[in-house]
């Protein structure tokens, strides 16, 4: 979503408006899910997707209608019924669509500048937009989990795990609030040549990159030219901050079986969100056992996923990389615990 954002702010500061049109809700087989995002320009052209085929096609119209009237609407779209035979389509499901008209003036400008602040610090947030009964914008505000809440905005108790978007009526209208700028980090403990293919991959999907090792001429920045940073270390006996949470993946592939010990050691201590560690069965054993007598327990080692990987018969560098992203990529597609009435209309 950031290179979206981004992508809208190089457009408002030439002064052209855009529409940004973002999934609020989808039951049942559709498309894409709820926040799903994409931005449509005035000649049609599109970044981002909200999952192709004809409701795309269908909401990338009503945008560019937007630029002739300057106002959004939301569009529902009943994938089982008449909307589906019209479109051609039978998902099933259906889904609720903002079509959000964004004009080039200074608020807009200063508005999307600091959702990408927040993209660069890794702050969590929301963006929370309120709409009138027709879809219209009434005001928008991004504040970050922790801050105080902004008066005008009402009290949901939301909880900052949250993956999805909520919509809930508010004043003859609806409060649509969408996290953004919580991008899940991947730190990678070793830099050798799995670690830099999958790190390649990791950011084209999205994540965060953080590569550890004590080798320099591993770990540097011409090797993982995509990463927010690279750090090397005298000693990977103590090599990961002190603060871990869900939003943080450990992948954990050192030179050796009794640094990847280390780090595994570690990570247990920690509430990263995922911790996965290369290696064989005979390794895993070894190591396990080695921390079964250093007092953690067998649940403690079931948070760990090893051999690291959905198993799909990967032997190289790179495809060991899918085999390792996939497994993180639906690890991040696991639901926060359901909020009372979220995703409601």
């Amino acid at each position: 979503m950031r290179d979206i954002f981004k992508s809208i702010l190089n457009h408002l500061e030439k002064g052209q408006a855009v529409v940004r049109v973002a999934v609020m809700k989808s039951t049942g087989s559709t498309p894409r899910g709820a926040g799903a995002v994409m931005a449509v320009f005035s000649d049609g052209t599109i970044i981002g997707t909200i999952g192709g085929g004809l409701v795309e096609e269908a909401s990338i119209r009503a945008g560019v209608r937007a630029f002739e009237t300057g106002e959004g609407e939301i569009r529902a779209f009943d994938l089982t019924g008449q909307d589906a035979a019209s479109l051609g389509m039978v998902c099933g499901g259906e889904m609720t669509v903002l079509i959000d008209f964004i004009d080039p003036g200074a608020e807009q400008v200063a508005f999307v500048t600091e959702i990408l602040r927040r993209y660069e610090v890794g702050r969590k947030s929301l963006l929370t937009t309120m709409l009138d009964e027709t879809g219209g914008v009434i005001r928008r505000g991004v504040w970050s989990f922790g801050d105080e809440q902004p008066s005008h905005w009402p009290e949901f108790g939301l909880s900052q795990d949250m993956r999805a978007p909520v919509a809930r009526p508010h004043d003859g209208g609806t409060l649509f609030m969408e996290p953004i700028a919580a991008t899940e980090t991947i730190h990678f403990i070793g830099a050798g040549h799995v670690a830099k293919a999958t790190a390649r991959l990791a950011a084209t999907l999205g994540f965060r990159v953080r590569v550890i090792d004590d080798r320099r001429e591993f770990a540097n920045t011409a090797r993982f030219s995509e990463a927010h940073e690279v750090r090397v270390v005298a000693d990977l006996g103590h090599c990961l901050p002190a603060v871990l949470d869900r939003d943080d993946y450990l992948v954990i592939m050192t030179r050796g079986h009794l640094h990847d010990r280390d780090v595994l050691e570690q990570a247990l201590k920690t509430d990263a969100g995922y911790v996965g560690m290369i290696g064989s069965r005979k390794k895993k054993a070894a190591v396990y056992e080695s921390l079964l007598g250093s007092g953690f327990t067998q649940d403690d080692l079931n948070r760990v996923h090893c051999p690291i990987g959905l198993a799909i018969g990967a032997e190289t560098p790179e495809e060991i990389a899918v085999s390792i992203m996939a497994e993180l990529i639906k690890v991040r597609a696991m639901p926060s615990e359901a909020l009372p009435g979220a995703n409601l209309l």
